[in-house]
């Protein structure tokens, strides 16, 4: 049973998790909690939960399914290698906590660099996609769908591109952030790609925080 966990909770243990990072890295580690509200996309892991985390970063969202006991094992793919060695450094606390951390920080730029013929309970694309080239956006969502094994779901979110003020929000945090003019995929085309794909919209949802708008979509994949 998933087990929920407050804002000041979360806001916490990210705080102790990231203290031997760099102040600027840690700060940003515990802003990110504010942001983007993590209880939301935690409640959609099941319990035992086999996930791949795609654009994982630091391992936020990893590190806090571990530390929570949401999931057997899991494994994390971001092309920032020092986001990466942060996110080993984190794991190593929540280690200190449970035995039953198993979770693999691997470097990965493209689909091509993921694990091949294996699949897993969940896969989750969050915040991921408006990074992406657009080109190179379809490619990828296929490519997160293939790892997803039958009776396994989905989690895709990303930054919405409507009202204009909020996608402009995100976008200039993007630039002075991730120094990146990102590109937006309207949620309609989502859900259009994994319908056309096979799967079925288990919920799909909008919320806020401060100047950031969510959206949030759950797919499953129907057994074979």
């Amino acid at each position: 049973m998933f087990q929920s966990l407050s804002n000041q909770y979360i806001s916490r243990l990210v705080w102790h998790l990231y203290c031997d990072a760099p102040t600027l890295t840690r700060l940003l580690a515990l802003a990110r909690t504010f942001i983007c509200p993590m209880q939301r996309l935690l409640a959609e892991v099941p319990k035992g939960s086999t996930l791949l985390d795609i654009g994982c970063g630091k391992g936020i969202f990893l590190l806090l399914l571990a530390t929570n006991n949401q999931m057997s094992s899991a494994m994390g793919i971001d092309p920032d290698g020092k986001a990466l060695h942060i996110a080993k450094k984190a794991m190593a606390k929540v280690a200190n906590q449970s035995e039953k951390v198993n979770i693999n920080f691997i470097p990965g730029s493209s689909p091509e660099d993921w694990p091949q013929d294996t699949y897993f309970s969940v896969v989750s694309l969050i915040d991921v996609m408006h990074h992406i080239p657009p080109e190179q956006q379809y490619w990828l969502f296929c490519e997160a769908v293939k790892r997803v094994a039958p009776g396994g779901r989905l989690i895709y979110k990303d930054m919405c591109h409507r009202p204009f003020w909020l996608a402009t929000a995100n976008r200039l945090h993007d630039l002075i952030v991730a120094r990146q003019w990102i590109n937006y995929v309207p949620l309609d085309t989502i859900k259009h790609w994994g319908l056309s794909l096979g799967l079925e919209l288990k919920t799909e949802s909008f919320y806020l925080s401060y100047v950031y708008g969510h959206e949030k979509l759950v797919f499953n994949k129907p057994l074979i």
